[in-house]
């Protein structure tokens, strides 16, 4: 008895899902037997459906409807069938085994519970082609816009909709088919009692590495890391023609730099007089070869990598010279193009089995939650990031749609908080690097998202443009670009540099700092119209990044910033953007660029800080030996152009004393000029000596120095 209630309910069900369908059928040919089913509310939603609400009248205790059979499954899952006149759902059974008819409909008699007659009211969701939203802007120069919007509705259902409240929603709700109406048999596992007692083992495997899931890039030798400076040192250099008197160029020893730094004043006064050749290219070999591949890689997948630097057995500091290769490296991939925020260089120290050389390798990846909200690194996959929302607009008054047509709905008239502005959007598809787009920023002024579609605007009763709006949620505000009219003009300039942020370590004069690379964006926006404008900005800070500086964002549009800048009337307003993010790198002392960093951070430290004390004492150190190696350069120069002087006035004495005719006068003077230049060659020897015995102390002192600066440290970020 239990089991025929059930079956008599579960036919019911059915035969109302019958009714729902035959409803919204796609032919027009779908119909009741009965025609009391009337459709009073039809809400077409953005996810493909459509909410119907029906009300029947049945006299006795059966209905007998035609059901599509591909939209029964929809209508199992959403049907509610309600009793107008109690309020409780009524029970309803179907039969199960029902033929299909050759036209793809179903014949289904519904056994209605209890005595006649019933009124029902049905509702159910099925299919339905989405609405398309159109808006229009009407501009106004007291602060305000007209916003109108219209939904078009498509009626695909095979029946008219006559004088129904139409209504156009849409949610995040998400909406699948899914078989409600055939039979589920579960498929069993069959198992057999004559086991195996002799398992075979499990396959091995070669063992991984010490780098866990990080995957090698590239494994690079010392001729790798040789740059164009290098390649030019290591070349012959050509001997200048000179008398047959001086010695052949491998007789001659090498002449050494006469700075602690390897580029004395000397060695350039030696460059300026005899100029060496232009340095050879670099040379073409594997190495080269696949540091250029990787560079090309590197800049277009922007994946993050780590370059360990290893040392060889004759290095004497090993983490130092491991550091100074895996920076090497560094720089040349810096160089080829590759982003700084990519590369993190570190030394290994020495490794069994390898001599110098670096090893390229993945960078660890974070492990962190899935934020819908911001948008994931290179290479992942993309959600969309545009809110969905929740609205709805219902008409105010029945209306008719015949089947086949379509309907345009006002579904908003109202007034919005909007003004005129410009938008530079040089990041964009469809953006433009030199000229801003003319824009309408509104606000939402509805409870109700307002869905994507197309905008059409209007000022002072003609057209002036049109857009596409993306979705704006409630109360939100959106920026809509509409025109371009090259008014606004912008001059974009970028420079990037090198500050240290603070010292972790130092040893032997080379110092482990942490660096903040900046990149400077300034642009420049020129105003041509004869009225004060505003213009926002949007700029994408890149990852890995942090916004420095005085500029401040006022809002966001998507992952990108917005800033708000207001440009005179025929004026000119600069906009400077300043981002940095963190690179480790060593620095030595000894290298001029190298001195300069460490004196521009050692000027921020405390007065009473001993490395601040020492590190000024070298910068002494070092601009003293600069003055004394350019006071022996002069001091050089000068004797030069005094021998040559003397050979000058020894010629001009020989050629009148073998002349009897010669004023005794005239070779007097000339004898007298010549002692005196001698004299002064002199001069400048013994002084060129003792300016070398300056130096010779200077450079001691400041070697010295640099090997005991060495101090384990880690300040805090300023």
């Amino acid at each position: 008895m239990r089991h025929a209630r059930s079956s008599s309910r579960r036919g019911k069900v059915f035969a109302l899902l019958a009714l729902l369908s035959s409803l919204t059928g796609c032919a027009s040919t779908t119909s009741f037997v009965r025609s009391d089913a009337t459709l009073g509310r039809v809400v077409v939603y953005r996810n493909g459906v459509a909410y119907f609400e029906r009300t029947a009248e049945v006299e006795g205790d059966t209905l007998r409807l035609r059901v599509p059979a591909d939209k029964v499954d929809d209508f199992l899952k959403s049907l509610t069938v309600t009793d107008v006149t109690t309020g409780q759902p009524a029970p309803v059974a179907y039969p199960t085994d029902t033929p299909r008819a050759s036209d793809g409909l179903i014949d289904m008699e519904i056994r209605l519970g209890g005595k006649g007659p019933h009124k029902l009211k049905l509702s159910y969701v099925t299919e339905a082609p989405s609405w398309k939203p159109s808006y229009r802007v009407t501009l106004s120069p007291s602060g305000k816009v007209k916003l109108d919007a219209w939904a078009i509705v498509d009626n695909t259902s095979g029946e008219d909709w006559k004088a129904v409240n139409l209504g156009v929603g849409s949610s995040s709700a998400l909406s699948f088919r899914f078989d409600l109406h055939g039979i589920r048999v579960v498929e069993r596992e069959t198992l057999r009692s004559n086991d195996l007692f002799a398992h075979a083992p499990p396959s091995g495997g070669a063992v991984h590495g010490g780098d866990g899931d990080r995957r090698v890039l590239a494994e690079l030798s010392e001729s790798a890391l040789r740059t164009e400076v290098d390649v030019a040192r290591e070349a012959p250099k050509k001997e200048p023609r000179t008398s047959s008197s001086r010695k052949p160029a491998e007789e001659r020893p090498v002449a050494q730099a006469t700075s602690g730094m390897g580029r004395g004043a000397s060695s350039r006064a030696v460059a300026q007089a005899f100029p060496p050749p232009a340095p050879p290219p670099p040379p073409k070999d594997k190495e080269a070869e696949r540091m250029h591949a990787l560079a090309g890689s590197l800049r277009a997948n922007k994946q993050a990598v780590v370059i360990e630097g290893f040392a060889d057995e004759a290095d004497g500091d090993k983490m130092a010279a491991s550091l100074d290769r895996a920076n090497r490296a560094r720089d040349q991939l810096l160089r080829q193009g590759v982003a700084p925020e990519q590369i993190v260089a570190v030394g290994r120290g020495q490794a069994d089995g390898r001599k110098g050389g670096v090893r390229v390798v993945e960078a660890p990846r974070e492990k962190k939650a899935a934020d819908p909200g911001k948008a994931g690194g290179p290479g992942e996959a993309q959600e969309p990031s545009e809110p969905i929302g929740t609205s709805h607009f219902e008409s105010g008054t029945p209306m008719t749609v015949e089947r086949g047509t379509s309907a345009m709905i006002s579904i908003l008239s109202s007034e919005a908080d909007g003004e005129i502005v410009y938008l530079y959007d040089a990041e964009s598809a469809r953006g433009n690097a030199q000229f801003p787009f003319r824009s309408v920023r509104l606000r939402n002024p509805t409870g109700s998202a307002l869905d994507t579609g197309p905008v059409t605007v209007f000022g002072e009763g003609r057209f002036v443009g049109e857009g596409m709006a993306d979705p704006i949620p409630a109360g939100a505000v959106a920026f809509v670009p509409f025109a371009l009219d090259r008014q606004v003009v912008v001059d974009k300039k970028t420079d990037e540099s090198d500050r240290i942020q603070r010292i972790l370590t130092v040893q032997r004069g080379v110092f482990h700092t942490e660096l903040r690379h900046t990149k400077k964006t300034v642009l420049s926006l020129t105003n041509r119209l004869a009225e004060k404008v505003v213009v926002y900005v949007k700029h994408t800070v890149p990852r890995g990044y942090s916004l420095v500086g005085d500029t401040k964002p006022t809002e966001r549009l998507g992952d990108a910033q917005l800033f708000r800048v207001e440009v005179p009337a025929n004026g000119k307003t600069d906009v400077v953007i300043d981002e940095a993010t963190p690179v480790f790198r060593t620095t030595d002392i000894r290298s001029p660029d190298g001195l300069q960093m460490i004196r521009v951070h050692a000027s921020g430290l405390a007065p009473e800080d001993p490395l601040k004390r020492r590190i000024e004492e070298l910068v002494k150190l070092h601009t003293e030996m600069a003055n004394l190696e350019q006071h022996i350069q002069t001091q050089r120069e000068q004797m030069v152009e005094l021998r040559a002087r003397m050979d000058e006035l020894h010629a001009q004495v020989l050629t009148l004393r073998a002349v009897r005719t010669t004023s005794p006068q005239l070779l007097g003077h000339l004898e007298k000029k010549l002692q005196e230049v001698s004299e002064r060659v002199s001069k400048a020897t013994v002084a060129v000596v003792a300016l070398q015995e300056r130096l010779m102390v200077a450079k001691v002192r400041f070697q010295d120095g640099v090997a005991e600066l060495s101090v384990e440290r880690a300040e805090p970020r300023p």
